[in-house]
């Protein structure tokens, strides 16, 4: 068996990195959700600004697709501004 090419190794070292970065994003969200439905509008917001940075970094570094980040971001904005017209 050969052995694993450079762009074999640099492929398996940056999935690893971004995996992180993915489980942070989901972190986030569910962090969110969590705050939108105990009803803490400050701590939401603060999480939902966060995200945003986040899903828009990512996004931009090609870890995840552009049109994912901008839908989930539109998914957290309709959230709060649902919770927040209740």
């Amino acid at each position: 068996m050969p052995a694993p090419s450079k762009r074999d190794k640099q492929s398996v070292k940056r999935g690893a990195h971004n995996k992180g970065v993915r489980t942070r994003l989901r972190n986030l969200s569910k962090s969110f959700y969590r705050a939108v439905e105990s009803g803490d509008e400050g701590e939401a917001r603060r999480i939902r600004d966060e995200s945003q940075r986040e899903y828009n970094k990512a996004a931009g570094k090609g870890i995840i697709h552009p049109n994912r980040a901008a839908r989930k971001v539109s998914r957290l904005d309709k959230a709060l501004a649902a919770n927040r017209s209740e």
